[in-house]
């Protein structure tokens, strides 16, 4: 077991420098110089002057420089705001932290309901929510956020439009301040997790309605067990498959917090990279790449591990 927990951490550390590199090989062929930390004290001008393209030579020794000063969250200084890249960044990590957070949160507990019901009540009422979960998936992120814009905070007016606070708070506790942040999140965390609560929701539908036509279950209900306890021990037995599934919602919502962000004006990192982009501001593009795909293959070892760890037959196998 520990053999097979090594092996894989090696195998993702490997796949996340390989990944690092050919995202730093793109983004150094159009920068050059100016995406390293030393390029702190190039003039501002640098952004305006098309930069001389590197040779491919020296590329791999520039990655190595950046990626030792990377390791010690060392990104240099913005070419923007002359200011250093990691006060920009870990100030606003937080804030993205909170919104996936939320948004995972929407998602495993809003699909996992939606899809244990629709698994009981498919001859009733499966068919037209299914019909409705199609149409939700089918809509982009941006057109969603639009809508919801539109309706719940211009029209409305329920649900504020952008920011992470309200300007015009006056904060007496810390449960106020608790209650405005979650007032906040509402409208882009339920935008950031339309997709992946309808993903969750069919996922949990076809692998619970597989468990319930399985002999134990009838063995279960000819004994007069409640309905709820009968539950209990089907989605015990269903409850492997989402461990994994965490590994693959958490790239889509590391890659749709850009779009969500930028359109709510929420002061995360996905903001920050698409005005960095929009500046080319290239310590601050790398800098925002390197946590997030440091996030994401964190989050497919952890699923990696919680499936090992839990499913008896995996941990037989690796045994």
């Amino acid at each position: 077991m520990m053999y097979t927990i090594i092996k894989s951490i090696l195998i993702h550390l490997l796949s996340f420098f390989i990944v690092l590199f050919l995202i730093f090989l793109l983004i150094y062929k159009v920068g050059g110089e100016t995406v390293l930390p030393t390029s702190s004290n190039l003039s501002l001008g640098v952004k305006t002057v098309t930069p001389s393209s590197p040779r491919i030579a020296e590329m791999p020794g520039a990655y190595l420089r950046w990626l030792s000063k990377a390791i010690r969250l060392e990104f240099g200084s913005s070419l923007s705001s002359r200011r250093s890249v990691s006060d920009i960044i870990f100030p606003r990590l937080w804030n993205s932290i909170l919104l996936n957070l939320f948004s995972l949160a929407l998602i495993f507990i809003g699909g996992v309901t939606l899809g244990s019901f629709l698994a009981y009540h498919t001859s009733d009422v499966g068919h037209p929510m299914e019909s409705l979960l199609y149409m939700l998936y089918a809509i982009p992120d941006f057109v969603l956020g639009v809508v919801l814009l539109s309706v719940f905070a211009f029209y409305f007016h329920w649900f504020p439009s952008c920011c992470l606070h309200s300007f015009n708070l006056h904060v007496s506790g810390p449960w106020h301040t608790a209650i405005d942040v979650f007032y906040h999140l509402i409208l882009p965390g339920v935008t950031l997790s339309a997709s992946g609560l309808v993903f969750i929701t069919r996922f949990t539908k076809s692998s619970l309605g597989e468990i319930l036509d399985a002999p134990f279950v009838f063995a279960l209900k000819s004994r007069g067990i409640p309905p709820h306890k009968v539950f209990r021990h089907v989605l015990k037995n269903g409850i492997f498959p989402f461990l994994t599934m965490a590994g693959f919602i958490i790239p889509a919502i590391v890659s749709g917090a850009v779009v969500v962000e930028s359109l709510f004006s929420y002061p995360g990192i996905g903001k920050t990279f698409f005005d960095a982009v929009l500046a080319r501001d290239y310590p601050v593009i790398l800098a925002v790449t390197f946590i997030d795909t440091l996030f994401v293959f964190m989050g497919l070892m952890i699923s990696n591990f919680l499936y090992r760890h839990f499913d008896p037959r995996v941990k037989y196998a690796d045994s």
